[in-house]
Order: C-alpha cells, then structure tokens, then sequence
C-alpha cells in the first residue's frame, strides 16, 4: 500500500501545482460605483458579468458593497456588466481587460427609479418549506419561526423522513443507518455525542437541513443509508460583524450556552461558534430492571439498578475562506469537541431457581468516576472553477483525531452464597484514532445535458485500544485474574468513484460505481492472538431516475448499494467480564453489505405538500450483536457477520397550511423487517412504526403557540427480541422583542402532564435465554429558551462544493459524523 499512497501523493502534488497555476492567470478586474438618482452609493445591487460572445454566459455575479462599491477579479477578454436592484431600471455597460488595460474602471453607475414600481401588496401564502431533488429532501429552518428559539435537535422532529422520540435518538427512513454531516462534510463535534451537541447548537444558525436519501458514489456513502447534511447560513458579501448567543434551563438544573461571531473582511471570511451543554445529576436520574430466564437450567437472573451521572461537553469550531477570484477558494477548519461525564449508582442482583427460591444475591455499587473523551480535526481545501460553467476541482486534506478513556470501580456487598474469588473489579480502558485522507474531485458539465464527477480517494486509519481489568480482595490485586489487553489495528483504503448525471426537459437520471480496495490488518503486542491481515474488494454501484410532471410533483426511483467497516469497539478482543456477563469484539470482522430499493412520490403545492416513499432493504452478511450462555453460565455477548436482513417500509411526510396563521405538519413511517441467521438458527420479524405530528399557532400580541405528539416503538430488536412502544408530547410558547425581533424567548414544556418517568422496555424472546429489560428516566421538564442577535451581516464562511466524506465504518470512535446509537440489528452503531 504503500506505493498507492506515494503515488497519491505525487498525483495531488502535480495537481495543486497545476491549479496553483491556473489561480494566477486570474490577475485583471473590473471595478465601478453604483449610485441611486439622489447620487448616493446603492447596497447590495445586484451586478452580474457576462461574456460579450455569449450572453448566455454568466461569469460572475455579486452584490455591490454598503457604499455602492463593486470590484471584481477576471482573466482577459470582453464582457457586459449589468446592474439592477428593486424598484430600479437595470444598466449595462461593455469593457474589456488585457495585458495593455488590465483594470477597467466604468466609474458611477445611476441606477434611475422605475416609473411602474408597484405599490406595497401584502401577500398571505404559505412558504414552501420542503424541497425535493434528484438525490435529496431539504427542509428550510430560516423559513420556520421556530428556528429563532429552538435547537436543532427540535427542528429535526419536523424535518421529512427523519424521527426523533423522546430519549432523542435519531433515525433516518426508519433506521440507524445514516451519518451527519455539516456543510456536506462529517463534523467531529456531531461523532461521539449528537444529542448533547445536536441540543445546544441553535437552529438560527441553521439555513436547511438535508436528507441525502441516496447519497451515491459521489458522496463516498459507504457504511450508510441516508446523510443528515446540516448546512449553515451561505455565504454573502457585505462587510461587517455579526452574532447570536443563546442560553437554555431547565427546572431539573440542565443548562447549554452557545455563542457564534462571523464577520467578513474583503476576500476573507471568518466564523467562531462555542457551546457547551451542562447535565445535573437530577436530571440525569435513572432506572433500570431487568428479567432474564435461563432455558436450560430454569433460573432467574433478576436485576435492579439506580444510578445518577453529571456531566459537561465542550464544543467549538474555527473556519476561514479565503477567494482572491471568482476562479479560486481556500477554506481551512478545525474543531472538535471535548468533556468528560461521571456516573455512579447501585445494583440489585438476585438468581432465583425455577420454584422461586434464593439461589444468590449480592449488591454492587459502582463508580464511573473519569469517563473523558475529545475528537478534534484538521481540514484544508482548495476548490478552482473553470471558465465552463459548473466545472469544479478540489483538492482536499483531512486530518482526524480522537480518544476515549474510561474507568469504572465496581465494589460487591451484602452477599448471600456469592463468592466469585473477589470482591471488588476495576476497569480502565483507553481508545485512540488517528486518520490522514487526502482526495481529489472533478465534476464537469458538457454537452448541455450531461454532467461528469470523478475522483479519487486514499485514507490511512490507525485505531488502538489498551484495556486493563483488574480484580481485588481485601484492596489486593488477584494476579491470576488481572487482565491487560493490547490492540493495534489499521486500514488502508484506495478508492475511485465515477458519477453520471443526464437531465432533459423533465427527466433527470443519475449512474454512479464506486470501487474500493481496502487492507485491514491487526496486531497483539502482547502476543496473546496471532496477528493477522486481510484485503477486501468491493464495488459500490447506485442509480436514480426523477421525472417531473409539472413544477409541483415528481416521482423518484432509487438503487443503492453500501458497505459497512468494522470498528475498533466491534473489531476489540479484549473481554469485559462481571460476575453474570462478559462481552467481547470479534477482530476477523468483514465487510458488510446491503442493497436498497426506493421510489418516492412528492408534492408541493402552495397549501398542502406531502411525499410518500415505499423502499426495500436486504443485506446477506450484515454485522449483528451475538448472545448465549457460556459453559460457565455467563451471559455472552459478541459481533458476527451472520445477519440475513428483508425489510420493507413506508415513510411520509406532509404540510398543510390550515389558515393564514395555522399549519399542522405530520411524519411518520411503518416497517416490517424480517432478520434471520442460518449459523444461529434464529430468526425474528416485526412491525416498528413512529408517528409525530406538530401543530403551530399564531396568537395575537406576537405570541406563537406550537405542539407536537409522537409515538415510536414496536418491531424487531436485532435477532432476539421486539420492543415497545412510547408516546411522547410537548408544547411552547414564544414571543421576540426589540427591533428586528433580536431578542426571542420561548418557554417550553416536555410530557407535562405525565409522570416524572418515562420508560421504555426491550423483550428478549429468543436465544438461550428470555426477559425483559426495562429503563426509566427523567422526561418531564420545563425549560426557558433566550437568544439575541448583533450585529447586521448574515455572512458565513464559503464552502467548497466538494470536500472529505469518511463514513464507511461502524462500531467504534467515529470522526465522520455519525451517531451513537448502540447495538442495532445490524451492528449500526455510527461510532468508529
């Protein structure tokens, strides 16, 4: 591998040399002032550049600055600028830069005021909030008034094909099977902890939020079914300074505070963004029960545990652009977050035989008292356009960093014929990442109708985990039984991808193949396990075809393959053992497989817009979680690539603006998955459904009343077990004040009129053994949202169009975005 990454390296070197070289062709300019009739300078009017030869030609196009001013950087040849803003007649002038006239400087502009400039008109219509494209769903949050006060986990509950229920995990068309991304890219401060994270950012930064139902080869979407692209405010040009910050508390001591300052000077542009979001041990208050009956011997394992945690996470982002031209864009951002959480609690343990009697029972309290962690990344892109329209090349470095340490304390008491040999365990466990990418991307139209992405990718990912158990008697280290792991594993990936896309009159067709050659390899220090390597090949093809029937419905077919990496949390050997249970990863894990079938129907109409989308999902090797009773009588918990996955599902989505100041939205999807493994002899189905619908009200004195109702649950859960199901609601209230409404405060309320706990149980029906396994929280609260905003510029930092995407692994210390969710049926845990 490595003569794939010399020569990748000296492929990326040749090209930036060679778009460094384009960039300085780029050295002339155009320059003027734009002034209304009464001779003074007019903002923000639009100029837009084309070629003599070719008026159909945009070269560019801007805004002038507060004082009318515009410059503009060009290579040489002939052009038109026009100029034009509202109530304004539009002005054209011809010029031309060379070598002889390198800058032409058309003067003042008068820009004089139209004689047929309507009067004011007020217009009651709802604004279209949902938008649908060849390979995507959008939802506009700068258009939603709730965006002002809210998160973005809230905004999410609206967005199409996405659920969130009440604990707020996230799933996209039904499943766990997806990655965030912000701005296109993964976001390291979105990997290890979304829903902390996800609560804090305010959606006021938030422009739309992207639902990539089939991401394709372009987007190197291996490992996922769907993105969540999260995609700030776009770039504008005015000069200036400008910020929000925002506080959220709630009656149990929770608390977030963010902060977000941008500001743009000439051709730099610049953002800073910090929050942090703070857990107080009474809201972090749970319980658990569990109920699991041994088939073979009869006996019961019945568990009770309580435990509270506190905790803080820190997050923050620095980006900057720099574009000398309208040719060239340098974009440089590093961020990543950071914290720590602690736990503590008390467990109940009682093995009971088949008549009911006492077996053994003992009591554990433990202690997680360091449970830290940060992710941080590097990343630089250059991204050159052509004089063709549309015609990009980007250039991209990616550097990517994170670690996990835990320790946890167990210590045993009141016990009744109990004696494993010990009476308290340790355990301390040390997880790092670190992962170089380095990517080129062309795309290019031609032909009119025809448009052409290609590039190439290589990443090299080094995971290493250090994990040490030790078990006490009398405060004395029992060396017999004291364990120390080493794993050091790496992959390397070469990657190429090819993209077609066809669009005429109302048809538009997408083809993409991607091929990926990856080496896996793992090593033991220790010598406890024999090394090993191995190298997998695979091809990744998808397709789409959209017809438009007229501009408000359109019908969309989709085929997408994907794979799925193992990570270093399912790939680690090391055994984490307590007296009933020991869990452990399996290090000779492969790739995983699954296919996918879709056709989604969409309307968007002034009033009422919906979209309904029926998919088939199957996958042959799928990563699952594996569990039996041991010789011993412990209860084993692994990974295999032995899951047989069919499921069919059925996602909507509607809007209906009721009255001018009444709208109720609804989503919502029902699944049958059927899961079977032939080496475990198991099999399970079932139906899962969410349901959540969002009501809002404008009332008089500028107050806005929202509510929503949810229900999520039911199914099948993994190989062994259905779930239940849980509602959910909440309601808010929310008003601005000052100018402009800067300040906006909303008070809000989660399950009101509910009980202090919520729970929600998973049953176990099949394997070796059968039960239940209960949880319950804290889900009433009631919390006070504030945000103000400074300042006048609503610029951000620009965004090439292409950058990084990592997201093919699952289980483990995720860099790319995705979410925790634990062990799903497919071992999707979005952690890498």
């Amino acid at each position: 591998m490595k003569s794939i990454a010399t020569m990748t390296s000296r492929m990326a070197a040749v090209m930036l040399m060679l778009l460094c070289a384009l960039s300085a062709a780029a050295q002339y300019k155009v320059k003027c002032t734009v002034n209304d009739q009464e001779g003074q300078g007019e903002p923000f009017a639009t100029v837009k550049i084309v070629l003599a030869s070719d008026t159909t030609k945009i070269i560019a196009m801007n805004v002038t600055e507060l004082d009318g001013t515009f410059e503009q950087a060009l290579v040489d040849g002939s052009y038109i600028l026009s100029v034009t803003a509202v109530g304004k007649v539009e002005q054209a002038r011809s010029f031309s830069v060379s070598a002889i006239t390198p800058v032409a400087d058309l003067g003042i502009i008068v820009l004089p005021t139209a004689e047929n400039v309507l009067q004011a008109v007020t217009v009651t219509s709802q604004k279209v909030l949902v938008k649908n494209e060849i390979d995507r769903l959008s939802y506009d949050v700068q258009s939603d008034g709730d965006s002002k006060t809210k998160t973005v986990m809230d905004m999410l509950r609206k967005v199409p094909l996405v659920s969130v229920d009440g604990q707020d995990n996230i799933r996209v068309k039904g499943g766990t099977s997806f990655k965030i991304y912000k701005n296109g890219h993964p976001d390291a401060m979105l990997s290890a902890n979304p829903k902390e994270v996800l609560k804090a950012i305010p959606a006021s930064m938030i422009k739309k939020i992207e639902v990539i139902t089939e991401p394709g080869a372009k987007y190197d979407a291996e490992g996922v079914g769907a993105i969540l692209n999260i995609v700030m405010m776009e770039a504008s040009t005015v000069k200036g300074v400008t910020g929000s910050v925002g506080t959220m508390v709630d009656n149990y001591g929770d608390f977030n505070l963010n902060g977000y300052l941008t500001g743009q000077y000439g051709k730099f542009i610049t953002s800073v963004n910090y929050g942090m979001f703070h857990a107080n041990r009474h809201r972090q208050h749970s319980f658990s029960d569990s109920e699991h009956n041994y088939i073979t011997s009869g006996n019961s394992l019945i568990s009770n545990q309580e435990s509270r945690g506190t905790g803080n996470i820190h997050f923050g982002n620095i980006e900057a652009s720099y574009e000398p031209d309208t040719l060239n864009l340098f974009t440089l951002n590093f961020g990543g977050h950071y914290g720590g959480f602690g736990l503590d609690g008390l467990t109940r343990t009682r093995m009971l035989n088949g008549a009911g009697d006492l077996i053994y029972g003992y009591n554990s309290n433990f202690k997680m008292p360091d449970y830290g962690f940060f992710s941080f990344n590097g990343r630089f892109d250059y991204q050159h356009k052509t004089h063709r329209k549309d015609e990009t090349l980007t250039l991209s470095y990616l550097l990517s960093t994170t670690r996990n340490t835990q320790e946890s304390f167990n210590s045993y008491s009141d016990m009744v014929n109990f004696a494993p040999g010990y009476d308290a365990m340790n355990r301390n466990n040390r997880e790092n990442f670190v992962e170089h990418t380095l990517q080129f991307d062309w795309a290019r139209p031609f032909a009119v109708h025809n448009k052409i992405e290609t590039g190439v990718k290589y990443i090299h990912r080094s995971n290493r985990s250090r994990t040490w158990q030790d078990f006490l008697a009398d405060n004395a280290r029992i060396e017999t039984m004291s364990t120390f792991n080493r794993l050091n594993h790496v992959t390397q990936v070469a990657a190429a991808y090819l993209s077609y896309t066809y669009s005429y009159d109302k048809w538009t067709a997408r083809a993409g193949l991607r091929y990926e050659f990856s080496r896996l390899s793992a090593s033991f220090p220790l010598g406890d396990q024999a090394d090993y390597h191995t190298n997998l090949s695979d091809w990744v093809p998808s397709a789409s075809v959209n017809y438009q029937f007229d501009w408000a419905n359109s019908l969309k077919f989709a085929f997408a393959t994907r794979i799925a990496r193992p990570g270093i949390s399912f790939l680690n050997p090391a055994v984490n053992e307590t007296a009933e249970t020991r869990s452990y990863g399996d290090p000779h894990l492969s790739s995983a497989r699954n296919y996918s079938l879709s056709l989604t129907y969409m309307h968007i109409g002034p009033k009422f817009t919906f979209n309904i989308t029926p998919s088939y999902d199957f996958s042959n090797n799928s990563i699952t979680g594996v569990q039996f009773i041991g010789t011993d009588g412990k209860e084993v918990s692994t990974y295999r690539n032995t899951l047989s996955e069919r499921s069919f599902g059925i996602n909507g989505f509607f809007q209906w603006q009721i009255h001018a100041k009444t709208s109720l939205m609804f989503n919502g999807s029902v699944t049958y998955s059927r899961l079977k493994s032939r080496d475990l002899n198991l099999k399970n189905s079932g139906w899962g459904e969410f349901v959540y619908a969002h009501l809002t009200q404008q009332l008089p004195w500028k107050l806005r009343l929202t509510g929503g109702v949810g229900y999520f649950g039911g199914g099948a859960e993994g190989l062994y077990g259905k779930s239940d199901g849980m509602c959910f609601y909440n309601l808010g209230l929310q008003r601005s004040f000052l100018k402009d409404d800067r300040l906006t405060v909303s008070i809000n309320a989660q399950n009101p009129f509910n009980g202090k706990y919520s729970s929600y149980t998973n049953r176990t029906v099949y394997g070796d053994f059968t039960g239940f396994d209960r949880s319950r929280w804290v889900n009433r609260s009631f919390s006070i949202n504030i945000s103000y905003r400074f300042g006048s510029l609503n610029a951000q930092v620009k965004k090439t169009a292409t950058t990084i995407d990592n997201n093919d692994v699952v289980g483990g210390s995720d860099t790319s975005g995705g979410q925790s969710q634990g062990q799903g049926q497919q071992g999707q845990g979005g952690m890498r």
